[in-house]
This record gives C-alpha cells, structure tokens and sequence, in this order.
C-alpha cells in the first residue's frame, strides 16, 4: 500500500477524504472503531513511507511489555472484559482456534485479534469483539466454555456445526470476492505470512486456524480484522520443526485447506 500511495501527504488527504465519505454516508458507515482501524492503516503506512520496517510496528504494539511480563508466570490467565478478552497459557496445538471457536458459539464477531508464542513455551492471544445479540458479552459464560475448551471438554466443532445449520439459513448470502490465500516468505525473517481474505461467517476465524492446526503449524503471531461483511487475515506461521514453509507440495495442501475450510467444512 505504501508503494502505490507514494508519499506521506497524499496518504493524509486520502485519510481524510475516507473520513468525509464515511460521516455524509452515516453512523453505519463511520464511527469510533473504524475511526480507530484508519488511524492505524495511516500510522502503520506513514511509518513504513518514512522508511521504517513494518516488523517494528508490530512488536510495538503487541504483546506490550506489561503483557510479556504477566506471560512469563505460570498457568493459565483469562482476562475478559468490556469488548476484550486475552488469554494467557502453555502454548500448545490448537490454542488460537479453540478460543475463536468458543467465541463463535456464543454469538461474538471478532474485530480484531492478535497472537504470540513465546520461545518458553507461552501463549498469549487477545481479541476484540461485538455482540450482536445482547447488549453486553456475557463473559461468565464465555469464559466457563473457554475454560472446558482448553482442557478438551467441549466439543466445539460439532456444536459450531450445529449453530451453522441453525442460524445459517436466516443469514442474508453475502456477495464479493471469492476467498483468496497467499502465501510471503519475505515479510517476516522467521515465519511464513499467510493472508487470508474472505466472506465473514459463523466460526470463520475457527475454521481457518483449526486448518492451520491440523497442519501441524505453529500461529507465532496474528493479525485478524473484519471489515464490513469480509475477513482480512494475516497469521504468522512456522511449521513443526520452527521454519518457513517453503515446500511448494506443503504450500498447496495448506491452501486447500483453508479453502475447504472456508467453504463450509464446519458442517461436515
């Protein structure tokens, strides 16, 4: 984005030609969080226009050092509240996608997420969500769930399937883009950048990463956004001896299974 904007000042008048548009179009178009998700697209690409590394900004702001610190003890560390919840614990297989796909039982849209395994042996991932449904996210019962989930007492991916079939045919069908995934081995110097774009649906984020798992690849770090109706996903992955994926047969067999995934493959 950086390259096709060029400088600094065009990219500010683009900034806030995209705030005019959206206040005359309404509330539904522009508000507080979209507000926010500009305001760091612009920081994030000024940074980049001004000759800074994008790896930078990243490790700025997440995980922040009071969360390196809070990682670095031991046991498991739920923490919601509000729009957030953030989960700490032993990294293993599955973490990302466990927590997504308790989130996506109980009705919850992700906006945004971020994960990152420590070379301890932690895990760390915070989301941001919306509740569509209630006024507030009943945060006792997501978190009881998540507590059953991370111990392997919940089976969610029958009981997303069963809330696909449920409350799927109500959904109005979203038109766009057909999903994409692409693979970038020379964003990142440690791990293979896989951005996935897509539809937003019940459990998207769940059947994404649950992909990732059975691939047996390690989520280093996450960038998750929903905008609108549509998914924009970058996941920092390394495979199971701590490398790149590299292996053009590898990459394949992972893009078919994101794709399959994303195609409905919750409800087989």
């Amino acid at each position: 984005m950086a390259e096709a904007i060029g400088s600094e000042p065009r990219l500010r008048l683009l900034a806030a030609l995209t705030e005019a548009d959206g206040l005359a179009t309404g509330s539904a178009a522009w508000g507080p969080w979209k507000a926010e998700l500009v305001s760091q697209l612009v920081e994030r690409v000024a940074h980049v226009l001004q000759g800074g590394d994008m790896g930078e900004i990243v490790a700025q702001q997440f995980p922040g050092a009071a969360q390196l610190s809070l990682l670095a003890g031991p046991g498991t560390r739920i923490d919601a509240s509000g729009d957030r919840l953030t989960l700490m614990t032993d990294d293993r297989p599955g973490i990302f996608s466990r927590v997504a796909g308790v989130l996506a039982l109980h009705g919850l849209d992700v906006l945004q997420a971020a994960a990152y395994s420590s070379d301890e042996g932690r895990a760390l991932a915070s989301f941001r969500v919306s509740d569509p449904l209630r006024p507030e996210v009943p945060w006792p019962r997501v978190v009881a769930d998540l507590e059953l989930a991370l111990v392997g007492r919940l089976a969610i991916h029958a009981r997303l399937a069963e809330r696909a079939r449920t409350y799927g045919r109500s959904r109005p069908p979203i038109t766009g883009p057909a999903p994409t995934v692409t693979f970038d081995d020379d964003a990142s110097t440690n791990a293979t950048v896989i951005d996935v774009r897509a539809p937003d649906d019940i459990g998207v984020l769940y059947r994404i990463t649950r992909a990732l798992t059975e691939l047996d690849l390690d989520i280093r770090s996450a960038k998750v956004q929903t905008i609108g109706h549509h998914v924009v996903d970058a996941f920092y992955v390394r495979d199971g001896c701590g490398g790149k994926i590299t292996d053009r047969h590898t990459l394949g067999e992972l893009e078919r299974a994101i794709l399959h995934s994303l195609a409905g493959a919750t409800t087989a």
